[in-house]
C-alpha cells in the first residue's frame, strides 16, 4: 500500500515576460515570452512539485497559452488528483489516457511529477534518472537572432570573449544573405569556438543544398533544421550530399519520430528538449538514438530558469550527449529577470546543478504573481 501523501490540487499559472529588443527567426519576431507554471500540491503542507510548460516558439507557438491552461485544469487535474505523490508513472499513464498529443503540456506536467516524487522520497530529480555523472553542465551562449551581419558579429564576439565555447545563430531569409551572416560571424570567431547554425524549417530542398555548398568550408559544427519538419525524406537526401552535419529538432516530438529519423537516416544529430519531451521521454529518446549511433544536444532556446534547471538535471545524468547544450534564457530579448531565486549559471557557459531534493528550484513566487496574465477560457 502506498502511504505517500496524495495529490490534492493542480494549478496552471500563466505568466509573460517582455523584453526591450525583438528577437527574430525565420518564422517571425517577438519581444514577449509566455509560459505556464504548473504546481502539483499534496495534502502534506509544503510538499509540491513544479514544472514549466513553454509556449514556443516565439510568435508562432506549438501550443497556445489558453489551450495549455484549459488542458491542465480540465484534463490533467481530474486525472491525477487523489494519486499518491510517488505514483509518477501511474499519473503519466492517466494523463496519456485523457489527453491526446499536447506534448509540451504533458512534458511540463511530467517534469512537475518528477519534482514531486523526488521531493517525497528526499532525493534530487537526477537520482530518479539514474544518478548524476557530472555537477557542471557546459552550455552555449544565448542564441543570436536574425539581424544585420554587423550586429550578429558583435554579439557573437561578445559571447566568445565572455567565455562561451559554442555560439548559435539563426538564419532563414535568402541563401545569399544567410551566407553573408554565417561567413562574417565565422570569420570573427576563433576556430576553437564552435559555430552552430539554425534555419528553423526555412528552406526548400534546392535552397538547402545551395546553402550547404556555400557553407561547406566554414567549419560549421552543424546545420539545424534546414528543411520543414515533415520532410524527413528531404533531410535524408540532403544528408547524403552535405558535408556539414545536419541536426533535426522540429521533426522529433515523440519516440516514434525518433525511430523514423533513424530508419530514414535523416540526421547526424537530434536536438532533445526536456521542455518538449519531458524528462521521461527525453531520456528514452536519447537512449534510442544512442543505439543508432546518433548523438544529442539538449536544450531549448527560450525558457525561464525552472525549465532550464530541469534540463540540467537530465544533462547531469545522460550519456550520448554532445555539449555544450542550448539551455536558453530570455537574454536575446533583453530580459534579465528570472523566476528562479538561485542562480545556476555560475560563470558564462557553465550551469552548476544545485544539491537538494527535487529540482532544488527556489522559485520567486512574488515575481511569478506579478508576471501572471489572464487567458481566455473555452
Amino acid at each position: 500500500m502506498n502511504n505517500s501523501p496524495k495529490i490534492i490540487s493542480v494549478e496552471a499559472i500563466p505568466i509573460a515576460v517582455t523584453g526591450n529588443r525583438p528577437f527574430r527567426i525565420s518564422e517571425g519576431q517577438t519581444t514577449r515570452h509566455v509560459s505556464v507554471i504548473v504546481r502539483i500540491s499534496t495534502e502534506e503542507d509544503g510538499l509540491s512539485g513544479v514544472g514549466e510548460i513553454v509556449s514556443a516558439p516565439p510568435g508562432k507557438p506549438e501550443e497556445i497559452l489558453g489551450e495549455i491552461v484549459y488542458a491542465v485544469e480540465n484534463y490533467v487535474r481530474p486525472a491525477i488528483v487523489g494519486l499518491p505523490a510517488t505514483s509518477r508513472k501511474q499519473a503519466i499513464l492517466k494523463i496519456a489516457q485523457v489527453l491526446k498529443g499536447r506534448v509540451w503540456t504533458k512534458a511540463g506536467v511530467t517534469n512537475a511529477l518528477y519534482d514531486l516524487q523526488s521531493k517525497a522520497i528526499g532525493q534530487p530529480v537526477c537520482a530518479l534518472l539514474g544518478g548524476r555523472l557530472r555537477d557542471e553542465i557546459p552550455i552555449a551562449g544565448p542564441v543570436i537572432g536574425i539581424n544585420s551581419p554587423e550586429a550578429m558579429v558583435a554579439e557573437a564576439v561578445s559571447q566568445a570573449n565572455a567565455g562561451y565555447k559554442a555560439i548559435k545563430i539563426k538564419i532563414g531569409e535568402t541563401t545569399e544573405l544567410d551566407y553573408v551572416r554565417v561567413r562574417e560571424v565565422r570569420n570573427a570567431l576563433p576556430n576553437s569556438v564552435q559555430l552552430r547554425v539554425d534555419a528553423n524549417d526555412h528552406y526548400s530542398l534546392v535552397q538547402a543544398k545551395q546553402i550547404c555548398r556555400l557553407l561547406d568550408d566554414m567549419n560549421i559544427e552543424h546545420l539545424e533544421q534546414p528543411l520543414p519538419r515533415g520532410d524527413l525524406l528531404g533531410m535524408a537526401e540532403l544528408r547524403r550530399v552535405s558535408r556539414i552535419p545536419l541536426m533535426t529538432d522540429d521533426s522529433v516530438a515523440t519516440l516514434e519520430d525518433a525511430v523514423n529519423v533513424i530508419r530514414l537516416g535523416a540526421a547526424d544529430r537530434v536536438k532533445v528538449k526536456v521542455s518538449k519531451h519531458g524528462l521521461e521521454n527525453a531520456q528514452l529518446i536519447i537512449g534510442i538514438l544512442e543505439a543508432a549511433g546518433i548523438s544529442c544536444v539538449l536544450g531549448h532556446v527560450f525558457q525561464l530558469g525552472l525549465a532550464r534547471l530541469t534540463e540540467a538535471h537530465l544533462a547531469a545524468c545522460a550519456t550520448n550527449l554532445n555539449p555544450p547544450h542550448e539551455m536558453g534564457s530570455m537574454k536575446p530579448m533583453g530580459i534579465t529577470l528570472d523566476i528562479l531565486k538561485n542562480a545556476i549559471e555560475v560563470t558564462p557557459g557553465i550551469i552548476r546543478l544545485p544539491s537538494g531534493p527535487g529540482l532544488s528550484a527556489e522559485l520567486d513566487w512574488d515575481l511569478i504573481e506579478k508576471l501572471r496574465i489572464g487567458v481566455g477560457r473555452g
